[in-house]
């Protein structure tokens, strides 16, 4: 098991300044306690949040981009070889919106998961430090 450093809730006046600092998580129970929090601080919000999470302590760690909406999100995976994206319908099209420190961001909408497979996603990073299962063959950089 890894520990991960995860930023979710910057003020983006303040990004990485005193007060912000980046959520510890090294447990699976701090992990669902973690998202439980965010589900709950969104449950109303219009456009769902995204997080950012990496390896604490690893220089060039390898990266999730992480959108937690409360019945689909996705899992953008990126390391210095690999990057890739979960993979929902591939009948979908287009692109959905999340948010991340107040800026908007499109993702592709074949890249929605169900919220259970990205909390899977997310516990399979923090138990081995590699690119979850839930995301397609990464394509060599």
């Amino acid at each position: 098991m890894v520990n991960l450093e995860i930023w979710y809730d910057q003020e983006s006046e303040n990004d990485l300044g005193p007060g912000d600092p980046a959520i510890l998580v090294q447990t699976v129970a701090e992990l669902d306690s973690f998202v439980d929090r965010v589900l709950g601080e969104t449950k109303d919000h219009l456009v769902p949040p995204m997080i950012q999470v990496a390896l604490a302590g690893v220089r060039r760690s390898p990266v999730l981009e992480v959108g937690l909406g409360q019945q689909k999100g996705f899992i953008g995976y990126s390391s210095r070889d690999e990057k890739g994206w979960s993979q929902g319908d591939s009948a979908l099209s287009g692109t959905v919106s999340y948010v991340y420190a107040g800026n908007s961001s499109q993702v592709p909408a074949t890249a929605e998961i169900p919220i259970e497979s990205v909390r899977q996603g997310l516990v399979e990073f923090l138990e081995t430090g590699r690119g979850p299962s839930v995301v397609a063959d990464g394509v060599k950089r």
